[in-house]
C-alpha cells in the first residue's frame, strides 16, 4: 500500500512539473512578442518626435515665405537686385512711385544720419538714369558698416534698373555703377602684427 501511495505521489509531482514547464514555455513564447510590440511602439514614437521639429521648421519657413510674398505682391511689378560691398549686403526692390527710398523700414536720410556723401552714393544710379522721382526703393541691408551698406544699395539699385530696362546698361556702365568693388579687408598674417604691419624691431 505504501509503495502504491508513493507511486501515485510521484506521478502527481511529475504531472505538476509537466504542467508548469508547459506554462513556462508558453509564457516564454509570448514574452518576446510583447517585447517586440513594445519596441515597435517606442521606435514609432521616437520617429514621430524626431519628425516633429522638422515639420515645425518647414511650417515656419512656409509662413515666412507667404508673408514675404504678400508684402511684395501689391499688384505693382517689382524689380529685384542684390548688391554687396565689403561685408555688407543689400536686397533692393524697385517699384513705380514718387521717389521714396526706405532702408530697413526707415527713411533714407534718417538711416544715413544726413550724411550727404553716403546719400549721394546710394542714390547715384537713379540720378544717372533720371529715375529719382519715378521709382520707389525699398532696401534691406545687413552686415558691415553704414558706408559699405550705401555702396551695396547703389549696386543693388543699378542691377534692379537693368531688369526694369536693359537699355540703361550703357549709362550705368559708363559711370562704373555695375562693377562690384572687390576690395576687402586683408587678413592678418602669422608672425606679423596685422595684415602687413610688423612688430617693432629691436637690435639689442
Amino acid at each position: 500500500m505504501i509503495e502504491k501511495k508513493k507511486s501515485k505521489a510521484v506521478k502527481k509531482t511529475t504531472a505538476v512539473k509537466k504542467k508548469t514547464t508547459k506554462v513556462v514555455k508558453k509564457a516564454a513564447e509570448q514574452e518576446p512578442v510583447d517585447k517586440q510590440a513594445e519596441e515597435t511602439v517606442i521606435i514609432s514614437s521616437e520617429v514621430e518626435v524626431r519628425k516633429a521639429p522638422v515639420a515645425a521648421a518647414a511650417n515656419v519657413q512656409a509662413t515666412t515665405r507667404k508673408k514675404i510674398v504678400k508684402r511684395r505682391s501689391s499688384g505693382v511689378p517689382t524689380y529685384y537686385g542684390t548688391g554687396r560691398r565689403k561685408e555688407a549686403t543689400a536686397r533692393v526692390f524697385l517699384q513705380a512711385g514718387k521717389g521714396q527710398i526706405t532702408v530697413n523700414g526707415r527713411e533714407f536720410s534718417e538711416y544715413f544720419c544726413n550724411r550727404k556723401v553716403l546719400e549721394f552714393k546710394a542714390r547715384r544710379p537713379l540720378v544717372v538714369t533720371n529715375n529719382q522721382e519715378l521709382l520707389d526703393v525699398n532696401a534691406e541691408t545687413y552686415g558691415g558698416g553704414v558706408p559699405g551698406q550705401a555702396d551695396a544699395i547703389s549696386l543693388g539699385i543699378a542691377r534692379a534698373l537693368l531688369k526694369l530696362d536693359p537699355s540703361l546698361r550703357i549709362k550705368l556702365k559708363r559711370e562704373g555703377l555695375l562693377k562690384r568693388d572687390p576690395r576687402m579687408k586683408e587678413r592678418k598674417k602669422y608672425g606679423l602684427k596685422g595684415a602687413r604691419r610688423a612688430f617693432q624691431y629691436t637690435k639689442r
